[in-house]
C-alpha cells in the first residue's frame, strides 16, 4: 500500500496506486469515492497508459497529521499536485469525477503547466449559473442512508441500472462498504465545495478538455456540463447513454472508448 508523505498548507500522506506505462492519468474521485472506484476503467486505461489514482484528503488511507479540517477543491487540488511532484510527474492527464471535477478544474486552473488534457465527469463549475437538482432529488441527497446501503442508488444511477448493470452496481457499493466516511468529514466537504465557483475563469481555460455527462444524471444535471462547455475554448461534449451520476461505473467501456479517443488525439 505505497504512500508519500509531502506538504500542502501542512503535511499529508498520501495512499496511491499505480498501474500500467505510458503517459500519465491521474483518476480524481468525489465526494465519497476512494481510490478503488475506478476498478471499472482501470485495466483497460492500464494498457496504454500509467495510471495514477489515490485517496483524497480525508479518505480511506490517506492520513493527515494535522488536520485543519479545510476541504476546498483547491486545497485537494494542492494535494493532487504534492502527489506529482513525489511521483516526480512534470505533466499529466487529469480526469475528475463529481467533486473530482471540480478539483481537476481548480488544477487546470491553478497549475496550467501540470495539465496536458482535463476531462470533467458529471461536474458543475459551482456558483449561481449552476443547474440546481430537483428538490425530490435533494430531500434524497439529504436523508440518503449510510456508504454502500442499495438505496443510496435511487438518485446515482440509471432506473434501469440495478437490474441491467447489476454487478456494476454491487461494485459500487462495495467500495463505499470497504470504505466509509463519516457524517463530520461529509459536511467539510459540503462547507468546501460551497466556495467553489469557477464559471468566470473557464473562459480563461488553454488545455484540451472533455466534458462528460450521464444521460439520465438526477445529482448533477447534465446541463451543467454543456454549461461548461460553453464556457472552455474548444471543449468536446459526451453524453453517455442510460447512465446516471456514476456513468464511470454504471458504463465504463462507454466512457473509456471516449476518453481513450480523446486522449489518443491529445498525447503528451
Amino acid at each position: 500500500m505505497p504512500k508519500v508523505r509531502v506538504e500542502n498548507e501542512g503535511p499529508i500522506e498520501i495512499h496511491y496506486e499505480e498501474t500500467g506505462s505510458g503517459d500519465p492519468l491521474v483518476l480524481v474521485g468525489g465526494l465519497t469515492s476512494s481510490w478503488e472506484v475506478w476498478g471499472l476503467m482501470t485495466p483497460e486505461l492500464e494498457k496504454r497508459y500509467r495510471v495514477i489514482t489515490a485517496d483524497n484528503r480525508g479518505t480511506g488511507e490517506t492520513h493527515l497529521p494535522e488536520d485543519d479540517e479545510v476541504r476546498t477543491p483547491r486545497r485537494f487540488a494542492g494535494d493532487v499536485v504534492a502527489l506529482l511532484d513525489a511521483l516526480e510527474v512534470e505533466r499529466a492527464h487529469v480526469l475528475g469525477a463529481s467533486m473530482g471535477g471540480m478539483i481537476v478544474q481548480e488544477l487546470a486552473l491553478d497549475f496550467p503547466g501540470r495539465v496536458a488534457t482535463l476531462t470533467i465527469l458529471c461536474s458543475n463549475m459551482g456558483g449561481s449559473q449552476s443547474v440546481q437538482p430537483d428538490l425530490e432529488v435533494t430531500k434524497k441527497l439529504i436523508s440518503q442512508p449510510s456508504d454502500g446501503a442499495p438505496e443510496s442508488l435511487d438518485i446515482l444511477v440509471h432506473p434501469d441500472s440495478p437490474s441491467k448493470r447489476a454487478s456494476e452496481c454491487d461494485f459500487f457499493l462495495e467500495t463505499k462498504r470497504r470504505v466509509p466516511h463519516p457524517r463530520e468529514e461529509l459536511i467539510r466537504r459540503a462547507m468546501g465545495i460551497a466556495t467553489f465557483c469557477t464559471d468566470d475563469r473557464l473562459a480563461g481555460l488553454d488545455v484540451p478538455t472533455l466534458v462528460m455527462s450521464g444521460s439520465h444524471d438526477q445529482l448533477v444535471p447534465k446541463e451543467n456540463s454543456q454549461l461548461m462547455v460553453e464556457r472552455i475554448p474548444g471543449a468536446e461534449y459526451v453524453e453517455i447513454a442510460e447512465a446516471g451520476h456514476i456513468l464511470f461505473v454504471e458504463q465504463p467501456r462507454a466512457v473509456n472508448e471516449a476518453l481513450l479517443d480523446f486522449l489518443e488525439r491529445h498525447p503528451i
